[in-house]
């Protein structure tokens, strides 16, 4: 456990705050669409988690104007049962998204879309080789499937 939580340490803490990120908002409404990546810059060294609270936010008046957007934000809803919005675990390269609160689905366009700007948001990292992203409950964001595991496994 104490090599865990050091490890997840180490990869949501880089060196020194004010860092800048890359934050990858959809272009079009493509499957899975095209992404194009702005930048931020973390106020803490926790920049993965930074990263991701950006993607949830969505993109600024000016990168909407530029035709960027984000499904993802407002299709979070109801009570955290973890009191944020998601954790993020970075263990053995790949990152581990599980959203603390209800993911609404938009449709096979829109959930691919989300499913894409995370992996390609937190792919900058060079210590994220594979992301898995799970719903409250610990299944595959958006999987219909019986088991709900093809995130995991890489099969559908």
């Amino acid at each position: 456990m104490k090599e865990l939580l050091m490890a997840t340490v180490l990869a949501l803490a880089p060196v020194q705050a004010g860092t800048d990120v890359k934050v990858y908002f959809s272009h079009g409404f493509g499957i899975p669409g095209k992404v194009v990546a702005v930048h931020r810059t973390s106020p803490h060294a926790g920049l993965a988690r930074f990263a991701v609270e950006q993607l949830i936010k969505g993109p600024t008046a000016a990168e909407r104007r530029r035709g960027l957007h984000a499904e993802l934000g407002g299709q979070i809803r109801g009570r955290s049962d973890c009191g944020a919005d998601f954790t993020l675990k970075i263990k053995k390269g790949t990152a581990t998204l599980r959203f603390c609160r209800t993911v609404l689905g938009t449709g096979v366009g829109g959930d691919a879309r989300v499913l894409r700007t995370i992996e390609a948001t937190l792919k900058q990292f060079g210590s994220v080789k594979k992301v898995v992203t799970l719903d409250r409950k610990g299944r595959c964001l958006f999987d219909q499937t019986e088991a709900g595991t093809s995130c995991r496994t890489g099969h559908e």
